[in-house]
């Protein structure tokens, strides 16, 4: 028999409670995993460069040539599984562990240490996701969008040393660090400090760790071209003071004030962290962080995003109702756009039509303001893509125009950007453009949750559904609490579709209009996706909904709008509006609709 020896990323997976599932209802559980097997694994594998080479029960073992195909193989398997299931039946609670080891290969078999520590690893991974190693982690940096939690070293049996184990999930994605950018203008745009952050145990040997983690923090939202921070030095000042949060922001000269505290407690540590209105002494916003202490440096980075991203919108909002209380004589431009923003998240005819006219207004005020230009166009391009718009050319020639305005004006600023793009997208269908203006965003700012939704909209519309799910969860994990959150959530529905599981796409969309009510354009997307999974009667009613407020909406009104889609994804979903009962021309009747 020909032994060979070769190093390679082993993936093993199997049901969690397996032998419990079982006893509880076996006809139904070996069904679910015979669903899992033929519908799930077999159809993909080998698209991703994977082997089976041993099969048992309710476990397989998979050879990748590639550790980065293994763990992408891994994310879209567990997606798959739960877009799969059956209404009203669990998802299936598979486990998975990926490593990268040394493997003996015969004709009939593979063996080794590797393919041990697999089926070893896997048991650390919660259901619906995976596990991996160091060296599966060290490899995949740079290269995939999906995030891994450091759960630490772990003892597996048979292993004498403690293998380091990150986990993934589908709700969380990757971060990278990012260059520092030019700041705003102090005098229009909004200003943080962040004090040190006291050191509850009073542990002298942690005083360093700490003022490494406000270095970060101050650092990570440096890169926030939406406002400015002040140096770390000038804010270290502060260290004990009696005075409050009010008075130091006067002196400082800023609105907002980042406060916290650490507490240690063995190998865990907690963050606690509270943002301050500098002008009125009242705390808008608050955070607990949890973590392990034993990578202080990973732990330094990890809660710099998470005080980034969660503090992007909380500002944003800030500012929103701070312009609101201003008298109507002294709104600057900056002041206007910021109004606009909430009649541009609203999703509803009225309220981008009056985003539009504060748009209109700053541009008055000020006609180099990249940013409104930037807000203005995006404004337009939902006319169109939400079938508002009662003459499309004539909206596509209005948000062109403020396009052209903003070039050159916007280079360093995320958010115009990202309005840039999103524009780009939707007016013109040029999806190259548009990524560029996504990727110089985020350059600017990896922390940018708006960015990343954008990004992955990208994707979908070009056929990429699978690197579009990472940047989607990468932006719920940012900023859970956008304003924007839900675009997301429609996002992933439609990631979903183009993956072709219309019926979880579907799950999505309504999760999405439970999270914004008032919207009635998802329901398009919604009665597109049923209609497509046969699921006439609700797709009709769906129809309906979207017809209430644009009675002459048709599939050939639908197509020109939703030209940045690709032709496949776009010919699958105007199909499963022409099931619903939309018609080529004309008014569209519902007979059967309810």
């Amino acid at each position: 028999m020909a032994l060979t020896r070769r190093l390679a990323a082993i993936l093993a997976m199997d049901v969690e409670g397996y032998s419990g599932l079982i006893a509880a209802d076996e006809a139904g559980t070996l069904a679910a995993v015979d669903r899992a097997y033929r519908k799930c694994v077999l159809p993909t594998v080998g698209e991703f460069g994977g082997e089976i080479f041993n099969t048992s029960g309710d476990g397989l073992l998979i050879e990748f040539a590639s550790a980065v195909n293994a763990v992408e193989w891994a994310a879209r398997f567990q997606r798959s599984l739960v877009a799969d299931r059956i209404d009203g039946k669990d998802v299936l609670p598979v486990r998975i562990g990926v490593v990268i080891g040394d493997v003996v290969v015969t004709d009939i078999d593979r063996f080794g240490e590797g393919i041990v520590l697999a089926t070893r690893v896997q048991t650390v991974s919660p259901p619906g996701g995976m596990a991996i190693t160091r060296g599966v982690f060290e490899y995949l940096k740079g290269k995939t969008n999906l995030y891994f939690t450091d759960v630490g070293p772990c003892s597996f049996k048979g292993f004498s040393e403690r293998e380091r184990v990150w986990i993934w999930s589908p709700r969380i994605v990757s971060a990278a660090r990012s260059r520092r950018i030019a700041v705003p203008d102090p005098a229009t745009q909004p200003s943080v400090a962040v004090l040190p952050f006291e050191n509850v145990g009073k542990d002298p040997v942690r005083e360093t760790f700490i003022d490494g983690m406000v270095e970060e923090i101050t650092a990570s939202l440096s890169r926030v071209r939406e406002f400015l921070v002040i140096a770390r030095q000038s804010a270290a000042l502060y260290r004990g003071t009696a005075l409050g949060a009010k008075d130091i922001a006067a002196e400082l000269g800023v609105r907002y004030i980042l406060q916290g505290s650490v507490r240690f407690s063995d190998s865990r540590m907690r963050v606690s962290l509270q943002l301050v209105d500098g002008e009125t002494a009242l705390q808008i916003w608050s955070d607990r962080i949890e973590a392990r202490a034993d990578d202080l440096f990973q732990i330094q980075d990890q809660i710099a995003e998470t005080v980034s991203g969660a503090l992007h919108p909380t500002i944003r909002q800030a500012e929103v109702e701070r312009s609101r209380r201003k008298p109507p004589e002294n709104l600057a431009a900056y002041d206007l756009v910021m109004r606009a923003l909430p009649y541009l998240w609203a999703n509803r005819h009225v309220e981008n039509e009056r985003a539009i006219a504060l748009v209109e207004e700053a541009l008055a005020l000020e006609p180099d303001n990249g940013r409104a230009a930037a807000i203005g166009a995006w404004a337009h391009a939902q006319h169109i893509a939400y079938n508002w718009a009662t003459d499309i050319s004539e909206q596509r020639l209005r948000g062109r125009k403020l396009l052209e305005e903003t070039l050159g004006e916007v280079d360093d600023d995320p958010l115009a950007l990202t309005a840039a793009a999103t524009a780009t997208m939707l007016i013109e269908g040029d999806l190259e453009r548009a990524n560029a203006l996504v990727d110089r965003a985020l350059d600017l700012d990896v922390n940018h949750a708006w960015a990343w939704t954008r990004r992955g909209f990208a994707r979908v519309y070009a056929g990429q559904p699978d690197d579009a799910f990472a940047c989607f969860e990468r932006s719920l994990r940012l900023s859970p609490l956008d304003p924007l959150a839900f675009n997301s959530f429609i996002g992933i529905g439609l990631a979903h579709f183009s993956s072709g599981w219309s019926v979880e796409a579907a799950r999505w969309t309504r999760r999405a209009l439970a999270e914004k009510s008032g919207m009635s354009w998802p329901y398009r997307d919604l009665a597109a996706f049923l209609g497509n999974a046969g699921q006439i009667v609700p797709a009709r009613e769906a129809l309906a909904v979207f017809l209430e407020s644009r009675p002459g909406a048709s599939l050939s009104i639908v197509r020109d709008a939703l030209t940045f889609m690709n032709r496949g994804l776009l010919d699958r979903y105007c199909a499963g509006l022409a099931a619903a009962g939309l018609a080529e021309n004309g008014e569209t009747v519902l007979e059967n609709a309810t």
